[in-house]
């Protein structure tokens, strides 16, 4: 049997400032597969007392699994350690660094040079690339110990561990699972594993099934695995009408991705008319590649005129119900549909604040309206929080409500 060892690094934990859940997280990880760790460690953030400890593990256990301490300060010493501890030099890798930069630059801002801390690599160590944060993670061998580094935020930690370790954990005790990624939309993972654990009961249980959950925003990457294909496809087939609307993909494609692969596949044409969101919509969709294909335009009207002139709202629909109104929404979508000669359209108007509320429209408010070949309708939301989560739940309602109206043929 494998000995494992868990070692978290950072003086918060020491201090009681947050609570161990990544080791807990981790612990749980193993017994999935049948492993237990022998012992799990915490250090504070003390380069002597880090290697040192790296050391004592090395000779006892055949599996290092070490969070934290990878982030771009000086206090973070994780990569100090594991070079010290295996004897070797502490080098920037060039592209490593380049593919920090590249992840900053996505979000539209530029890498600061203390991140080029994250890009060091010790002779011997494989960096583990990151697609949810800056900080790779690294592989080395200790001694006889394989050390599996990995960031301290929880999230990225767990993406990493489905990445890496996890495989390489099945691969080394001879498992072969076949996995199945979904993505569900608007639901959350408390709700969504209530509802799992209900199939569960209610259906006969697929021996070995693992479920794992991975909050993306608004959407749950659901990720299944079972020892064998038609017990994953068993469960899924009494899992999909379950998630119903709630379900945007089985082949693990983000909303946005989902609805351009739905309307691509019918051969069908959208077009955007936005107020609140501001052009986030038709940003989001064409930040996919392929988009061109499917969306052919939008209108971002801010102002009454501009949905008059451009949109063809009438001026007694403003005067009598409002720019912010069901109305509204469904002349901004017949009036997109219509000028870009598009077999769908959606349009989304708002009070995105912080300003601008009133009693009977608080900030939040928000109309949404889709126009196809087959009908039209609109539905109002209620949002909380700041202006840019404003923006941004209206924004991923408005795809969300077409790719479910479009599936149902509702429009």
């Amino acid at each position: 049997m494998l000995k494992i060892e868990l070692l978290t690094t950072g003086d918060e934990l020491l201090e009681g400032v947050i609570s161990d859940t990544n080791a807990t997280h981790i612990a749980r990880e193993l017994q999935q597969l049948g492993l237990t760790a022998q012992r799990i460690n915490t250090v504070g953030d003390s380069l002597k007392v880090l290697s040192s400890t790296l050391t004592e593990i090395s000779q006892r256990a055949d599996i290092c699994v070490m969070t934290g301490g990878l982030g771009p300060t000086s206090d973070d010493l994780t990569l100090d350690a594991l070079s010290l501890s295996a004897g070797g030099p502490l080098e920037v890798s060039e592209p490593l660094w380049a593919e920090i930069q590249a992840f900053y630059e996505r979000l539209g801002r530029e890498a600061p040079l203390t991140n080029r801390r994250q890009a060091r690599v010790p002779q011997g160590g494989t960096p583990l690339k990151s697609e949810v944060g800056t900080a790779p993670g690294m592989r080395l061998k200790v001694g006889g110990c394989l050390v599996f580094a990995y960031p301290g935020v929880p999230s990225e930690l767990k993406w990493h561990l489905n990445q890496s370790l996890i495989p390489y954990l099945q691969d080394r005790l001879g498992l072969t699972l076949h996995k199945r990624h979904l993505r569900v939309g608007l639901l959350g993972e408390s709700a969504l594993q209530e509802l799992i654990n209900t199939l569960s009961v209610e259906q006969d249980a697929v021996e070995g099934l693992k479920v794992g959950y991975q909050a993306l925003g608004a959407e749950v990457r659901l990720k299944l695995s079972a020892p064998s294909s038609e017990q994953l496809d068993h469960f899924i087939s009494c899992l999909k009408p379950r998630l119903g609307d709630f379900l945007i993909s089985e082949r693990d494609h983000p909303l946005q991705e989902a609805l351009l692969a739905e309307l691509t596949a019918r051969g069908l044409t959208l077009s955007c008319a936005e107020s609140c969101t501001a052009g986030g919509v038709s940003a989001l969709l064409s930040a996919t590649p392929g988009a061109s294909a499917v969306l052919m335009g939008g209108v971002v009207a801010y102002s009454n005129e501009v949905k008059r002139a451009l949109l063809g709202v009438q001026a007694s629909t403003l005067e009598a119900h409002g720019a912010v109104s069901e109305a509204c929404a469904l002349e901004m979508a017949r009036g997109a549909r219509s000028a870009l000669k598009t077999h769908y359209a959606l349009a989304v108007t708002g009070v995105a604040g912080p300003g601008g509320g009133s009693p009977h429209k608080p900030v939040g408010t928000v109309w949404f309206a889709w126009s196809g070949p087959h009908g039209e309708h609109a539905e109002l939301k209620h949002f909380t929080g700041d202006r840019a989560r404003v923006q941004r739940s209206a924004t991923y309602y408005a795809l969300f409500g077409l790719l479910r109206s479009i599936k149902s043929e509702a429009l």
